[in-house]
């Protein structure tokens, strides 16, 4: 681990909750009483899960360790990890690697963000911590993912002026006729999709738009931020000095994200059909309701920093991944893995925590198990397939 256990999570802002109640966020070998919080929990309560994890599992996790390169012999089936540990460099050898930096471990920022005046504090979502963190005056967030929705939340309840420039995300309402939205997609096994049946945009497509503030987490939409004061603006396209100008797609983003929470809707209402499952009525859910498309408001084209006292951007554009360090012919002409359930065409070398790493459920911290057995199983039959080779 190149920080400590976890440290992504902690590089949350403070009021971050997982979107995905605990019962989703089993690691192998757990189960719910596994957890003390039984809802949703902090990024630095799952930090301190997996500090426990380790423990009780006797994981001998190597800290403020940083893998600089991994290379493979040419004359024997052994793989060469060049590290960084504590400033000291090592080198390890091992027969079989299982590379489980993520898909997303590197914030992904615009090229054209250099071209926003010097004066202008401008952060990464992984970057934002709470509004006392950024200077007086208005915030522009670029992004309407979970991250940017959610800190433009954050932002209004400590009464700053917030512009969010959208973009096309999907939606779900946190609860449906008497459950979580979560239990529901469980049931109808939409995270169960294998990769290999996905469409590119679903591949490529962000995870729907959801919180897990509050009691019991709550709906979130770009209509109920506008109503809390946000000022909902187009797709970025161009920056000048202090003008931005912003494509005028408001309407389509907003309806994108209804037709969406209509769409899952109507396929849990014909399960429970099929089922005839006895649930209750829909909730009256203000957030959830959606927009009156017909007469949309007049979203802003141009705005002008200095006119509207803009202080700080925030780009919640979200985070790529970097294999640079692995000079093995593994990847493709994109630089992705190149795998079949996490297994590579390199004997020894596999790959855990990709995004639609065997169907959706990998996205999250629930298709963990899964994929780790398929994983595990490959190591095993490496293992004892050298040993038995070794011993003929």
């Amino acid at each position: 681990e190149r920080d400590q256990i976890g440290s992504s999570w902690t590089k949350r802002w403070d009021s971050f909750k997982l979107n995905s109640p605990t019962y989703t966020n089993l690691l192998p070998g757990e189960n719910i009483d596994s957890y003390s919080s039984k809802g949703f929990i902090s990024g630095k309560e799952f930090t301190d899960h997996l500090h426990d994890y380790a423990r009780v599992n006797h994981l001998p996790v190597q800290q403020n360790t940083s893998v600089t390169s991994v290379n493979k012999s040419p004359l024997e089936p052994l793989f060469f990890v060049e590290v960084n540990h504590n400033g000291h460099k090592e080198t390890w050898k091992s027969k079989q690697i299982v590379i489980a930096s993520g898909g997303e471990s590197q914030p992904k920022l615009p090229a054209f963000q250099n071209l926003i005046p010097k004066n202008i504090r401008q952060f990464h979502s992984s970057e934002y911590r709470n509004p006392a963190q950024l200077p007086s005056g208005s915030v522009l967030i670029i992004g309407s993912a979970t991250s940017g929705v959610q800190i433009a939340e954050d932002l209004r309840a400590a009464h700053r002026t917030v512009y969010l420039s959208t973009s096309a995300v999907a939606r779900v309402p946190r609860r449906y006729r008497g459950r979580d939205i979560m239990d529901w997609m469980t049931d109808l096994h939409f995270f169960e999709k294998p990769t290999s049946q996905a469409e590119d945009f679903e591949l490529n497509m962000k995870a729907p738009l959801m919180s897990g503030v509050g009691e019991s987490g709550h709906t979130i939409s770009l209509q109920s931020i506008e109503n809390m004061g946000v000022i909902l603006l187009g797709y970025l396209s161009h920056i000048d000095q202090n003008h931005l100008t912003f494509e005028n797609n408001l309407a389509d983003h907003i309806g994108f994200g209804d037709s969406f929470s209509a769409q899952v809707k109507g396929g849990i209402d014909q399960f429970i059909t099929a089922t005839g499952m006895t649930v209750g009525p829909p909730e009256n859910d203000i957030a959830d309701l959606p927009a009156n498309l017909l007469d949309p408001k007049e979203s802003l084209s141009h705005l002008d920093l200095e006119e509207k006292n803009i202080t700080s951007i925030i780009w919640s554009t979200g985070f790529t991944q970097d294999f640079s360090w692995i000079n093995i012919p593994v990847l493709n002409e994109k630089g992705k893995p190149n795998h079949k359930n996490g297994i590579t065409p390199v004997d020894g070398l596999y790959f855990m925590g990709l995004p639609w790493q065997r169907n959706l459920k990998s996205s999250l911290i629930y298709g963990t198990a899964g994929d780790a057995e398929e994983v595990t199983q490959a190591i095993m039959k490496f293992h004892f397939d050298k040993s038995e080779a070794i011993r003929i």
